[in-house]
């Protein structure tokens, strides 16, 4: 049986609607059920609320990956940054671990843009937007948190260069993917670690780690969700 991410009529047909939606919750109350049985309850209980607060296409276990990702590397030199930032869930995880390391969001603020024909028309243009002001609000009680509105790698130009030591991907699309790993992977520490969203349930979002990883030594970690973890090695010699 072919993989949903063989059916790309089908993820148009359930993709921003009810039926996403009915999925999500679902699957995320057996999860966080699951995770209620051998996890801090706090942290199960912030997943929860986030989830309640805001709309997110994440489920339970891939917003604990963000969370515990973020919790890891927090007292490492470098910024986190997320880009696709929808209506702020991952990023309001990533702001209770982060302590005084900065974030860096960056989202169009207006939904998706065009994608290409390695995307497969699986979205639609402005697909899952939320505006600035609203996440800006939500996240309002964190210091040391930076928006950067518009099209990435364009929203990043104005942005001094700086270090990373744990980045968020979450862009459904190929060529925002790509943007993504050619701009942070240079600036990652070593060590340091892209955690992608829908790396096995989108085509365009593989071809991009495909082809961005064919003459380097990294290999994508896939996890048992859609997630996958570039994590960076050091300079031989």
């Amino acid at each position: 049986m072919k993989s949903l991410a063989h059916h790309p009529k089908l993820q148009k047909l359930i993709g921003g609607g009810p039926l996403e939606r009915l999925w999500l919750s679902s699957i995320s109350r057996v999860q966080i059920f699951l995770l209620n049985r051998h996890k801090d309850p706090q942290t199960v209980r912030l997943v929860r609320q986030v989830r309640r607060q805001r709309r997110s296409l994440l489920t339970a276990y891939e917003a604990y990956t963000v969370f515990s990702c973020g919790k890891a590397y927090a007292h490492l030199a470098g910024a986190m940054a997320e880009v696709g930032v929808y209506e702020g869930g991952s990023a309001r995880l990533l702001c209770e671990v982060k302590g005084d390391a900065e974030l860096h969001l960056f989202d169009t603020f207006e939904g998706l843009p065009r994608g290409t024909t390695h995307d497969r028309s699986v979205h639609r243009v402005n697909q899952y937007p939320c505006s600035l002001e609203s996440v800006q609000g939500y996240l309002k009680d964190y210091p040391n948190v930076h928006f950067h509105q518009g099209l990435f790698p364009d929203s990043a130009q104005d942005l001094e260069k700086k270090t990373y030591s744990f980045v968020h991907l979450d862009v459904d699309l190929y060529e925002s993917t790509l943007a993504g790993l050619e701009y942070f992977y240079p600036l990652l520490i070593p060590g340091g670690v892209i955690l992608s969203h829908d790396y096995s349930l989108l085509v365009g979002v593989r071809k991009a780690f495909d082809e961005f990883l064919r003459d380097k030594r990294e290999r994508p970690v896939e996890l048992p969700s859609t997630q996958c973890m570039l994590i960076k090695l050091p300079a031989e010699g």
